[in-house]
């Protein structure tokens, strides 16, 4: 009715509709959805709905979503989706200014826009009539109605006769003249078989409105699993007349059950929602009166599927895949004469329209290279989507910072409370530094690296990947996934190994402590954690089906801090004084499962700050307890919480490899852990590490840098080249991967990887970014700046 000039109640339809949809709303219980789309029909009466801001429920808003996914479990469903206008086809149909009438005439009615100055109707049915008094009222000269039928006695057409529209009948568009638009048409008489030869007239024009009749709206009853049958009088399929069990709780109405004209809908409407209503356990199932429409008696249509000429011009049949009558009649003469091949071997209706304008036409034509009927041929299957829905309306209606879950560790309340600045990590919220007030960020983590080098800190690892591994062959499988050794591991104790990928290159890192004969547990980077434990799970359940071990991702069980520097022992003695926290006790790289303040705990004696380091996990719900009790011991020695910023210097102090270092391209030995690679044994990825360009010489290894002043910061990025002098293409040697300015060595700092890198300690080279647009003359110098020997974790 947006479309349409036509009344109902003697007066405009709108006004009906207006009306109508106003007591829709004032109802309480009733949901309306405009700007809605059903996209999809499934079992037991689940519908799926896509809606678009500006429906009145989804209102526009900063913070509101653009569409959202409903998903309605109904008692009952009335399927009142109308028809679909079909084209013709004819030669040259694909020309701009060839379009469906009730487009024109959307244009016209409902936007107000003229399509052309000037058009020609080519129809066989009585609603081109309607488009062609449409048109002229708002002001397009209508050449002529070429109409296939012999005459037509509808109520429209005889309106066409009153109006002086000239009417031509037995006819058809031959073809259409013009290159990139309409430039006139020929017409031609035409048989009953489509048959078009000898031109009778042509016709200027620069608008071409064809209507081949309308095919119901049938996708959602097929997608419930609603049959069809053949109406000869639409020449469409139409939802076949069903009783329970076929779709016991649908029913179709209106066009979309084959009624054409608006009086008819009206009625039909009103009947299937008063039957449903009763179904539903509401009313008696008696409709209310019909409203009066329009009268709109139409003459039987005459169905064309193709305009026959002696022409070499292309007849479209689908117009987004530029499927052609000769295609169709070529799958014929290939065998392909299945609707499912067919659809398959030409592309017919494999578009975003999925068919709608293209389907009818192309089974009618298969059906006449056939000699076959219509039913016969049948008709392809019906899937939702009924319309292109967008990723985001079904993934989910959040935006913003909540458009993915954010994963908060067992401290962040804590966090939040002493003013942490928070950065996302992965799918984790982490605190990045603790400003205290008059303090810049950067004298916050300054601060923060000089307390865990000279007193004690505590930072949140919480987010770091923890797999729980159990089983006889746990052993076997580290051996392997890592390229050091593990049979070996004595239980109480922990290992730093490394995994490679099947072509060589270093996938993740982390520690593995043993905490049983059977039992180990695995730490991962946070953010290969879900890979890592995806690829195990792939190796146990299709690769090594033969190993006996059971993987059990722990991550969020354990609440995991680190308590770091010179102090950190008597922190922790001062806390559990009844332990020995001594190195003979508890050596570097042990474990112990303990109880501390009267929180279960297990202690890991790492280090990722290079200071001496006690990794303590609790259960989650005792994280937030044990975090708090370990700072307040730790008072008496100036312990400092600190966060990712200053844990990132900490690190690249002691040259350990993060981040950008595993970007994918580097090999063991590329970051200076070549020793680790054991010889004694297989791993993935070990056999890759032979390949030449492996092992090739000039390859890009782990380094440091300082400023040759002393004090220019080295951009993170860079590139690194021997003379910055030189124009471009200037050979790169290297990038930086991480930069910091080292509040320990009083300096900036950073690493990079460089070609052939550890032979060239000492070497000046220059390290230069063009979006920074600076350039910093640098040291080379070996990857590890900070205790060299490893005292201090030892200590």
């Amino acid at each position: 009715l947006l479309a349409d000039r036509v009344d109902i109640d003697g007066e405009p339809a709108l006004n009906w509709v207006r009306r109508t949809v106003a007591e829709l709303r004032a109802l309480p219980d009733v949901t309306l959805l405009a700007r809605s789309t059903v996209f999809g029909y499934f079992d037991h009466n689940a519908l799926a709905v896509a809606e678009h801001a500006g429906s009145g429920v989804l209102q526009p808003g900063p913070h509101s979503p653009t569409q959202r996914m409903w998903k309605v479990r109904a008692r009952q469903v009335v399927l009142a989706t109308g028809a679909l206008e079909r084209p013709l086809v004819f030669a040259n149909n694909d020309r701009p200014g060839v379009m469906l009438a009730s487009a024109a005439r959307t244009y016209a009615n409902r936007y107000a826009v003229k399509a052309g100055s000037r058009a020609v109707i080519f129809t066989n049915n009585d609603s081109g009539y309607s488009a062609a008094l449409d048109l002229q009222a708002s002001g397009i000269d209508v050449a002529a109605i070429i109409d296939v039928r012999a005459g037509s006695l509808g109520h429209a057409p005889q309106q066409a006769a009153l109006a002086g529209i000239e009417r031509r009948f037995g006819s058809a568009i031959r073809r259409v003249l013009g290159g990139r638009g309409v430039a006139a048409v020929e017409i031609a008489n035409v048989d009953d078989g489509g048959n078009a030869n000898g031109v009778t007239a042509t016709i200027n024009c620069d608008l071409v409105c064809m209507s081949g009749g309308w095919s119901p709206a049938v996708h959602l009853h097929s997608q419930a699993k609603g049959k069809l049958v053949y109406d000869d009088r639409l020449a469409a399929f139409v939802p076949a007349p069903c009783a329970p069990p076929a779709v016991p709780a649908s029913r179709s109405a209106g066009s979309a059950n084959g009624a054409m004209n608006l009086a008819a809908c009206l009625a039909e409407g009103l009947a299937a929602g008063a039957a449903a209503a009763r179904a539903a356990g509401c009313g008696n199932g008696t409709p209310p009166p019909a409203p009066n429409a329009s009268p709109d008696h139409q003459a039987p249509l005459q169905p064309l599927w193709q305009v026959r000429a002696n022409t070499r011009d292309k007849c479209f049949v689908d117009f987004q895949n530029d499927v052609t009558a000769a295609d169709l009649a070529l799958a014929a003469r290939e065998g392909y004469t299945s609707v499912e091949h067919l659809k398959r071997y030409t592309t017919l209706g494999m578009g975003t329209d999925q068919g709608k304008l293209s389907n009818i036409n192309g089974l009618a034509i298969l059906a006449q290279l056939l000699d076959a009927q219509i039913p016969a041929v049948g008709t392809t299957t019906f899937r939702p989507p009924y319309t292109p829905v967008t990723f985001g309306a079904i993934a989910g209606q959040e935006r913003g910072p909540r458009v993915a879950p954010l994963r908060l560790s067992a401290m962040d309340t804590w966090h939040a409370a002493a003013g942490a600045t928070f950065v996302n990590a992965g799918l984790w919220r982490r605190p990045q530094l603790y400003a205290r007030a008059g303090e810049s960020d950067l004298d916050a983590v300054n601060r923060e690296v000089l307390a865990v080098r000279r007193q004690a800190g505590l930072v949140d690892v919480s987010t770091l990947g923890k797999i729980d591994i159990k089983g006889r062959d746990a052993a076997e499988l580290l051996e392997r996934v890592y390229i050091n050794n593990w049979q070996s591991l004595a239980v109480g104790k922990v290992r730093y190994g490394v995994m490679l990928r099947e072509d060589g290159f270093v996938f993740d890192d982390g520690t593995t402590a043993r905490l049983g004969d059977q039992h180990y547990l695995m730490t991962t980077t946070t953010a290969n954690a879900i890979k890592v434990m995806s690829t195990l799970e792939y190796l146990l359940q299709v690769e090594w089906r033969e190993l006996d071990v059971y993987l059990t991702s722990v991550t969020e069980q354990w609440a995991a801090m680190a308590l770091a520097g010179p102090d950190a022992r008597r922190v922790l003695q001062a806390i559990a004084p009844a332990h020995d926290w001594s190195n003979a006790a508890l050596p570097y790289m042990g474990y112990r499962a303990t109880t501390i303040a009267g929180i279960p705990a297990r202690v890991f004696r790492i280090s990722f700050s290079g200071e001496l380091s006690y990794e303590i996990n609790v259960p989650a719900d005792y994280g937030r307890a044990m975090w708090e009790r370990l700072l307040d011991a730790g008072q008496a020695f100036g312990i400092t919480p600190y966060g990712t910023e200053a844990m990132g210097v900490l690190r690249i102090e002691k040259g350990h490899v993060a981040g950008m270092e595993l970007d994918g391209g580097t090999t063991p030995d590329d970051l200076g852990l070549g020793q680790l690679v054991s010889a004694a044994k297989d791993c993935i990825g070990r056999r890759s590490l032979k390949r030449a360009a492996l092992a090739a010489a000039g390859r890009k290894q782990l380094v440091g840098l300082f400023p040759l002043d002393g004090k220019t910061a080295i951009p993170r990025g860079a590139q690194l080249v021997a003379d910055a002098t030189l124009p471009t293409p200037n050979p790169i040697l290297g990038h930086v991967t991480a930069n910091c300015y080292s509040p320990t060595l009083g300096k900036p700092i950073a690493l990079a990887l460089l070609a052939n890198g550890r032979a060239l300690a000492g070497k000046s080279l220059h390290a230069t970014s063009p979006l920074a647009g600076v350039t910093v003359p640098v040291t080379v110098t070996n990857n590890v700046f900070f205790d060299p020997e490893g005292a201090r974790v030892r200590g």
